[in-house]
C-alpha cells in the first residue's frame, strides 16, 4: 500500500496502538522524554563551542529584573513556537500526502494534528511522525553558532522542548518500526492505530 486511503483494504486488521490513555504507552513516552533532550547535549555544547570561536565568548547573564522578566518571557515564547511549528510539520506532510488540510487540536496538556479519517501508508506516516524533531534540531543547531547570546538562549531552549515534546513521536514511531511494511496507520490526534494484513494477505 503506497497511498494514503480512506477505506481500510480488505484483510487488514488492527496490529497495535499507541494512545495518551493507557499507561503502558504514556511510561515510555516519559522515558524518552527525558532521554532525548540528554542525547541533544553534545550537539548543542558542539555548536556553543562554535558559536563561541564565530563569534567570540559572548554570554547572557540576568543583571535585572527586566533581563529575568526576558527569560520568562524567552521561556513562554518558545514553548508557543515550539508546538506551533511542530504540529505545523506534522499538519504539513499530512496535507501534501491526503490533499486534505489536516486536522488541528490544542488542549493545555497535549496538541495534536491528524490527517482525519486518511489511513497512511507506512513511509508517509514515519516521515510526518519523525519530521518534526529531525527539522527543528538540525535548525536550532544550525543558527546557535551565529546567534547573539539572547538568541542563542532561546534557540537552545527550542531545541531542548521540542526534542522532549517529540517523546510520543518516537513512541509511534519504534511501534510502527516493529510491524510490516504495508502497516497502515490511522491518526486521531489522541491515538494512532496500526491496521496490517492478516497472514497470507501480504
Amino acid at each position: 500500500m503506497n497511498k494514503p486511503v480512506k477505506t481500510l483494504p480488505p484483510g487488514y486488521t488492527p496490529a497495535a496502538s499507541v494512545t495518551l490513555t493507557r499507561t503502558s504507552d504514556l511510561i515510555p513516552m516519559l522515558i524518552w522524554s527525558l532521554v532525548v533532550p540528554v542525547l541533544l547535549v553534545p550537539l548543542i555544547v558542539l555548536a556553543l563551542r562554535l558559536s563561541n570561536r564565530a563569534a567570540g565568548s559572548g554570554t547572557f547573564s540576568i543583571q535585572s529584573t527586566g533581563q529575568f522578566a526576558a527569560i520568562l518571557g524567552g521561556i513562554l515564547l518558545m514553548t508557543v513556537v515550539m508546538v506551533v511549528v511542530h504540529e505545523g510539520l506534522h499538519g504539513l506532510v499530512f496535507w501534501l500526502a491526503t490533499a486534505d488540510p489536516p486536522k488541528f487540536e490544542f488542549k493545555f496538556y497535549y496538541a495534536s494534528a491528524s490527517p482525519g479519517g486518511w489511513y497512511l501508508p507506512r513511509r508517509v506516516f514515519m516521515l510526518a511522525t519523525l519530521l518534526p524533531l529531525v527539522v527543528i534540531s538540525l535548525v536550532c543547531l544550525a543558527l546557535i553558532p551565529f546567534a547573539a547570546p539572547y538568541l542563542r538562549y532561546l534557540l537552545i531552549l527550542l531545541a531542548v522542548f521540542n526534542a522532549s515534546g517529540s517523546a510520543g513521536d518516537l513512541v509511534v514511531a519504534l511501534r510502527l518500526a516493529r510491524l510490516p511494511a504495508q502497516t497502515l496507520s490511522l491518526d486521531s490526534g489522541s491515538s494512532v492505530t496500526f491496521f496490517a494484513p492478516t497472514p497470507g494477505q501480504e
